[in-house]
């Protein structure tokens, strides 16, 4: 896969053009707005981005709540597990 096509982050590979993350030969099932939250956050590696941003990534023109945010980021955790960087 092209590497504009993906992202890479530990042991894991997020294929962008198919919105599925993969660790090694096993795929990783995220909800799309999750894996849309871990691909803001991976383009942004080593920088502070914050909760207004990722609004604005994830549902740009569209009032959501933190709690939203909050089952992202459970989601993702919740994938990662005891190997999240």
């Amino acid at each position: 896969m092209p590497p504009e096509h993906s992202l890479h982050f530990a042991d894991y590979r997020l294929d962008l053009r198919n919105e599925c993350m993969w660790r090694g030969p096993q795929a990783l099932h995220l909800t799309t707005k999750a894996f849309l939250v871990l691909r803001t956050l991976v383009e942004r590696a080593g920088q502070l981005v914050t909760k207004d941003e990722l609004f604005a990534a994830v549902w740009p023109d569209t009032a959501v709540s933190d709690a939203a945010l909050t089952i992202c980021i459970g989601e993702i955790r919740k994938v990662l597990g005891d190997t999240a960087p």
